[in-house]
């Protein structure tokens, strides 16, 4: 459930459940050995890969050692160094491909040891093809390793770009921060007020001052909890993968965004699904789709000054252990154009607008294996969805 401080006036608290699902404690180890590494977004691969790449490599020399010499069989190889890519950083694709070295000229000396001649072969003809085999896997290691590199690089100037645009979101809603934040030190102030008056009364009532004290730390709690949510959102930093509940990710964005949705006098509808899978990925990427579709809700139903002031946010599982998140609003809608296009990079339906909230979003929902679309709304509104791929321990 949400905490107490997020139940404000116009969000209805979403349903949760009655207690931890303990599964997820100990939810599929072998998917987190795996998971570790690489900590990218992109690393939801099969938890399978990592055992046939290694049957590939076994499955090749075993090949390579029983066919004739003169056959570079160990050429082959290149495709466990292509396939480690999937679930290996720059060193394990280099330990990979030393180890696939390995295996090829173990295999020619098991096969010069046994060497038989056929018709027509000479023993020249397979140390070329050896070597030729070698240089296979030297050249594809180092253009796996380039293609790492230039991938990496690419990731950090996303999330630098990303990290950009969480900034300009949060500059826009610094009143709303501010205002969330000034609540619980008025109310720490106010408490301290009413226990110094409890002690300096005559006679002092210990049990008032007891319930101030414990107001005051409770209120200090709420405004630690909001420091910490945004100093989450504006720090740069390597995105940190792990499994995470998409409720709670909503429900944070919800209290940290509240009092924008108040002086926009804004109703949000939570109906958030119980026992959703968990998705794996990075917490504040993910908290930054859904603060960039509320923020965008909340513009488009102002500028189209809406009788009707709503936002529906919905989660619920998917096939066959994923999870969609859907953000209606009852804005001014778009257009077929706006659709088709809303998700490009610098193409904007607001006066002035920059263009990259949206396609910073498709960027990280693909990133986690994931797809957003857009929707026109019946009879005026908007709809906005994304899905991501999960895992099933929630519900076990």
């Amino acid at each position: 459930m949400m905490p107490p401080h997020a139940k404000a006036q116009g969000v209805d608290e979403p349903n949760a459940p009655a207690h931890p699902n303990r599964a997820r404690r100990f939810a599929r180890p072998w998917a987190y050995f795996v998971s570790r590494l690489d900590p990218r977004p992109q690393a939801l691969f099969s938890p399978m890969l990592p055992i046939f790449t290694a049957a590939l490599a076994i499955a090749i020399f075993i090949f390579d050692t029983v066919t004739p010499y003169e056959i570079a069989a160990a050429s082959l190889q290149v495709v466990v160094v292509l396939l480690s890519l999937r679930f290996c950083r720059k060193q394990g694709v280099i330990f990979v491909s030393l180890g696939c070295a390995a295996l090829s000229i173990l295999s020619a000396v098991l096969t010069i040891v046994s060497y038989v001649p056929t018709a027509g072969s000479t023993f020249s003809l397979g140390v070329i093809n050896t070597s030729i085999s070698l240089t296979a896997i030297a050249a594809t290691a180092y253009l796996a390793l380039a293609t790492e590199t230039a991938r990496q690089t690419a990731e950090r100037a996303q999330a630098h770009l990303a990290h950009v645009a969480r900034l300009t979101t949060l500059g826009e809603l610094s009143a709303s921060i501010a205002h969330e934040l000034n609540q619980p030190l008025t109310a720490v102030i106010t408490n301290a007020n009413a226990a110094t008056r409890w002690i300096r009364s005559e006679p002092p009532n210990p049990q008032k001052v007891t319930s101030s004290i414990e107001s005051i730390v409770e209120d200090a709690r709420r405004a630690s909890e909001i420091i910490a949510r945004i100093r989450a959102l504006t720090t740069r930093a390597e995105p940190q993968n792990a499994w995470v509940d998409i409720n709670a990710v909503i429900q944070e964005v919800l209290v940290l965004i509240q009092s924008q949705l108040n002086e926009n006098r804004i109703v949000v509808r939570a109906e958030l699904n119980n026992g959703l899978p968990s998705v794996f990925g990075d917490r504040i990427q993910l908290q930054q789709v859904v603060l960039n579709l509320i923020v965008n809700a909340i513009d488009a139903i102002g500028a189209a000054q809406a009788d009707l002031r709503e936002i529906r946010i919905r989660s619920r599982k998917t096939r066959p252990s994923g999870v969609e998140v859907s953000i209606e609003d009852t804005g001014g809608g778009l257009t077929t154009t706006d659709v088709n296009q809303i998700f490009d990079a610098f193409f904007s339906t607001k006066t002035g607008g920059m263009g990259i909230g949206l396609s910073i979003c498709r960027s990280i929902i693909e990133a986690h294996h994931g797809r957003i679309w857009a929707e026109k709304g019946e009879p005026s509104g908007a709809t906005f969805h994304f899905t991501l791929p999960g895992t099933q321990e929630a519900n076990q």
